[in-house]
C-alpha cells in the first residue's frame, strides 16, 4: 500500500510576522511613499486610497487606487499604476516625451479595441509560453502599457519601448500596422529565432511573408502561431 507523502503546511511559505511597534509616522504628512521604510519594517491600513501626486515640470501626474493619470488637457491619459511605475524607471531622462508617448499610445488602442482588435490580443501567459519556445528575449508589438515586463526588450516598428534587442523574438502580428508588418518581415531576413502570434488566414487572403519561411505549430479557429 502506498502512503501519501508528509505534506507541507502553507504556512511554511508565507512572510515572515512585523512586530507590533510603535511608529510615529503618517503617510503624506511626516513620511511619504519614496522614502526608506522606517526600520524593522511599517504597516498601516487606511481608511481612504491615498492621491499620490508628483510633478515633472509642468506636468502633474497623480496616482490613486492603482491608476496613474496625467492631468494635462491636450496630453491626457489614465493607465495601470504599475505600468507607469515601470515605464518611467525605463524612460529616466525621457520622461515628458514618455508622456506624449503613452498619449499616442492610448489614442492608437482605444481605435484598435474598437475595431475589435482586444479579442485578438494574446494574454500574458500565452505570451510566456511562446517566449520559451526560442527563449525569446524580445517583445515586437503591443502598446507601451500592455507590453509585459518579462521581456528584456520591447519595440514595435520604430518605436523603442525600451532598450533595443535584435535577439529571439516573439511577434503580436495583429498589434502592428501594416507598414510595421512589412518593416519587421524585412528586418528578419533569413533568421529563424521568432515566434509570429496571429490569427488564422482567411481563404481569399494571400500566403503572409512570415509564413513562407516558418512552420505552422498551433491553430485553432481563431488563433494561430507559427515559428
Amino acid at each position: 500500500m502506498q502512503f501519501e507523502a508528509p505534506s507541507k503546511p502553507l504556512a511554511v511559505d508565507d512572510l515572515l510576522l512585523l512586530p507590533e511597534q510603535e511608529v510615529h509616522a503618517e503617510i503624506g504628512i511626516n513620511w511619504v511613499l519614496d522614502r526608506e521604510i522606517p526600520k524593522g519594517g511599517y504597516v498601516r491600513i487606511l481608511a481612504e486610497s491615498l492621491l499620490w501626486e508628483e510633478h515633472l515640470g509642468t506636468t502633474r501626474i497623480r496616482t490613486t487606487e492603482g491608476l496613474t493619470t496625467c492631468m494635462e488637457p491636450h496630453r491626457g491619459w489614465t493607465i495601470a499604476s504599475s505600468s507607469w511605475n515601470f515605464l518611467r524607471k525605463r524612460w529616466l531622462d525621457r520622461k515628458q516625451e514618455l508622456i506624449t508617448v503613452i498619449q499616442e499610445e492610448t489614442k492608437r488602442t482605444e481605435e484598435k479595441e474598437e475595431a475589435g482588435y482586444r479579442s485578438k490580443s494574446p494574454t500574458w501567459s500565452i505570451l510566456r509560453a511562446l517566449q520559451k519556445i526560442n527563449k525569446a528575449k524580445r517583445l515586437e508589438g503591443e502598446a507601451v502599457m500592455s507590453a509585459p515586463p518579462f521581456f528584456q526588450s520591447a519595440g514595435r516598428g520604430d518605436l523603442k519601448i525600451w532598450i533595443e534587442d535584435d535577439g529571439p523574438t516573439v511577434v503580436v502580428w495583429e498589434s502592428l500596422l501594416e507598414s510595421e508588418q512589412k518593416q519587421w518581415s524585412k528586418k528578419i531576413g533569413k533568421s529563424k529565432d521568432w515566434v509570429v502570434w496571429c490569427r488564422s488566414r482567411k481563404k481569399d487572403e494571400g500566403q503572409r511573408l512570415f509564413e513562407i519561411d516558418g512552420k505552422e505549430i498551433f491553430s485553432n479557429r481563431s488563433k494561430q502561431a507559427r515559428l
